[in-house]
């Protein structure tokens, strides 16, 4: 075998511009929406199963059960929505023109006999503006 393919992890970070904040906020909005709405069913759902426990004559216990398990439910869906507000905050707050992590994508790259392996599996970066690639970046 004379290489071998290998995979590697690629920064994404764009240039903080209108655009991107409004997408951004944009996006985080639906994805509060859509948490909003998954607390209104939490809830009408919660009313409809403790009331059939009830009506089936369930034990205390198996009420208090399933209470648990729906606040436990309601606690996680209102941390999620806190954690948005916050990237909400913190999307108004970021200077224009600098620089956002994003997230990783996997990239492969080809490892051949006599290459420096950490050169070839170093970081890199994809630079977006506005959804556009604007440079690509390799640290050796």
């Amino acid at each position: 075998m004379e290489s071998i393919s290998l995979k590697r992890q690629v920064s994404i970070k764009a240039i903080v511009t209108e655009v991107f904040k409004t997408n951004a906020s944009g996006e985080i909005q639906q994805n509060l929406q859509q948490l909003d709405l998954s607390l209104q069913q939490l809830e009408f759902q919660a009313k409809r199963a403790v009331s059939e426990v009830e009506k089936q004559k369930g034990s205390l216990a198996e009420v208090e059960n399933l209470k648990v398990q729906i606040e436990q439910e309601r606690q996680r869906l209102n941390i999620g929505k806190q954690e948005l507000l916050q990237r909400l905050n913190m999307i108004g707050q970021l200077e224009m023109n600098s620089e956002f992590l994003q997230g990783t994508l996997d990239n492969y790259v080809e490892v051949k006999i006599g290459d420096n392996l950490y050169e070839k599996i170093s970081n890199a970066e994809i630079v977006l503006k506005d959804g556009v690639v604007v440079e690509i970046r390799e640290f050796k």
